[in-house]
Formats: C-alpha cells, sequence, structure tokens
C-alpha cells in the first residue's frame, strides 16, 4: 500500500505549530497574526503560533505582544540573518507534530489551518503538505497578465494554484512555495536542515531553500499531499512589478540553479541573454506582456549563472596560488 494512501480520520489529538519567520515587516505581519485570530478550529485541536523574529529592528516585538491575549502566541529570537536560519530555527524550537509553515505578509482565510488538520489525519503516511497560494494585488491585477500558467511569473508573484483538490503530488509537479506549506516531526528529525547558503537574508534576495529541502525529501521517498482547500492570499509589493526587480529575481534563480547542482553552467550566457532580451522584445511587439517579462526573468537566470561561474573560477584561482 502506498504510504500516502488515504485512510480514514485518526482520533489522535493532533498538536500543530503555525510558524511565521519575520523581518522588519510588522505592519504586514499585524495583519496576518489578525486573519489567524479568525480561523475556524476543531475544538480538540491543539496549536501555536510561533513567531520567529530574524533579528528585526522595527516594532515586530511589540506587535507579537498585542496578540499575545488573541492567539496561542510563542515569540522567539533568532539572531542570525537569513530565512533558512529562522526556519532551522523553528525546527529546533518545534515543540509539534507537524511545523506549518506561512509568510508574515499572507492573510489566510478561516479554513486553512482546518483544512491541513484535515489532509494530516486522512493521510497519516505523508511527510509534507502543500496549500494553495494566490496572489493579493493592491492595484488590481496587472493589465498584461494572463492566465495563461508561467512558472517564472508564478514564482515572482508567489502565486501557487494547483486547483481546489486534496491530493498526493505526483513526482514530477512543482513542490511547495514557501508561503504555505508543513512538514511532520519525522521528517525534520530525519532531514539535514534548511540550506544557510539559500535564501533571503535580511534586505538581500534569495531563493530556493523550501524547494531544495522538500527536494530532498522526495527524493528520499517521502509522499506529500496537496491541499487546494487550504487557501491563503499573498500581498504582491509593487515593487515586484518592475522590470528591474524581475530581473533581479533571476538573477538570484540562477545563482540558486547552480548552488543546488553544485556545479557550474558551462554554456554561453552572454548569448543567451541576448537571445532572451530580442526574443522579448518581439513579445512585446505582439502584445504578449507577460512573455515579454518572461523573457526578462530570464535574462537575469543566465546573468545569474554567470555570475555564479565568476565567483567558482576566481575562488579556483586563489586556491591555486
Amino acid at each position: 500500500m502506498d504510504k500516502a494512501t488515504s485512510a480514514s480520520p485518526s482520533d489522535k489529538r493532533l498538536f500543530i505549530s503555525v510558524c511565521i519567520c519575520t523581518y522588519n515587516r510588522a505592519k504586514s505581519l499585524s495583519a496576518a497574526l489578525q486573519s489567524l485570530t479568525a480561523m475556524e478550529r476543531e475544538e480538540d485541536l491543539t496549536w501555536e503560533v510561533l513567531l520567529v523574529d530574524n533579528n528585526s529592528s522595527d516594532n515586530t516585538r511589540s506587535v507579537a505582544d498585542s496578540f499575545s491575549n488573541k492567539l496561542p502566541l510563542r515569540y522567539v529570537f533568532e539572531p542570525k540573518q537569513g530565512l533558512s536560519h529562522a526556519r532551522n530555527r523553528a525546527i529546533t524550537e518545534c515543540r509539534s507534530d507537524i511545523l506549518l509553515f506561512t509568510d508574515d505578509d499572507v492573510v489566510v482565510e478561516p479554513a486553512w489551518l482546518k483544512k491541513y488538520v484535515a489532509a494530516a489525519q486522512r493521510f497519516p503516511g505523508a511527510d509534507y503538505f502543500g496549500g494553495r497560494v494566490l496572489p493579493h494585488w493592491q492595484d488590481g491585477r496587472p493589465p498584461w497578465l494572463r492566465d495563461e500558467p508561467m512558472p517564472l511569473l508564478s514564482g515572482l508573484f508567489i502565486w501557487y494554484d494547483l486547483g481546489q483538490d486534496t491530493r498526493q503530488y505526483v513526482h514530477t509537479e512543482l513542490l511547495p512555495y514557501g508561503a504555505s506549506f508543513a512538514i511532520r516531526r519525522r521528517l525534520f528529525e530525519r532531514l539535514e536542515p534548511f540550506r544557510v547558503d539559500l535564501g533571503v537574508s535580511g534586505n538581500t534576495p534569495g531563493r530556493g531553500e523550501e524547494a531544495e529541502y522538500l527536494s530532498r525529501a522526495r527524493a528520499g521517498g517521502s509522499e506529500g499531499i496537496y491541499v487546494g482547500t487550504a487557501v491563503c492570499h499573498h500581498w504582491v509589493d509593487l515593487e515586484r512589478l518592475k522590470l528591474s526587480y524581475m530581473y533581479r529575481f533571476g538573477i538570484q534563480k540562477g545563482i540558486e540553479q547552480v548552488i543546488i547542482a553544485g556545479r557550474t553552467y558551462s554554456g554561453n550566457t552572454y548569448l543567451s541573454e541576448l537571445k532572451y532580451g530580442l526574443r522579448g522584445l518581439f513579445q512585446l511587439l505582439k502584445g504578449r506582456g507577460d512573455r515579454f517579462r518572461q523573457c526578462v526573468i530570464n535574462m537575469g537566470i543566465q546573468n545569474g549563472l554567470r555570475q555564479t561561474r565568476k565567483r567558482y573560477l576566481n575562488t579556483l584561482n586563489v586556491n591555486s596560488q
């Protein structure tokens, strides 16, 4: 029988830690915590909000204190800068059966936690779970954005939508996004922690720490469940709509690819970047602003591959001297 085969809901009382790792986002953090106060919950559910403050210098602590009588909130300060350090601190602090991660700039729907609990009980053999993440546009959806799925733009906007079913992941499917995913204790007790050379660090962008972590879980035989009814809405920062941000986003994707692969890319990235630029202009002339922006991200990826190769070669030169 498949490890993640569906079962009848268990009578075992689950203990879940909802973890938010935060850095200098007191305003959006307050909205995220407020949405948690309105969640639907089963009476016998034991849960906590584990808030990991990743060295914030704003009023994050006072925001946390303001929710101490509204939520079962536990505040932890992690001085090592970086999202991966914060997530690893959450693992060491976790006292529960399941660690459910979300972001400090989301609003969860009332049934979000309840649907995760139901999936965990229905699929006791599953080690990780991913929820549906929809973009929340501050000034309305961009007119150039069509419904055609585009992975790079979806990653940019933190848009993760595989439908509304609750089902086992196909092994070729995109893994959950960091804004909404859960891992069982037996998984994080078995796996090495999140890689600290990946992910956001303070104001420095970064990518890929949860994808790399869950890729290791999948490669090790762990099964995952997509929970399409567990929905949260991720605020889309207006900065992400700028071409300059998209290009920088691509650079980080390129760097991530090299770090995860453990080897440099040997192709002609200058030529590839030029080709993506020309292709993007052609798409723009056709009225396809979405494909044009996808090309901008791909241009950044080529730059990221090139930067990482240059660093690698410089390291070899230094070591050979």
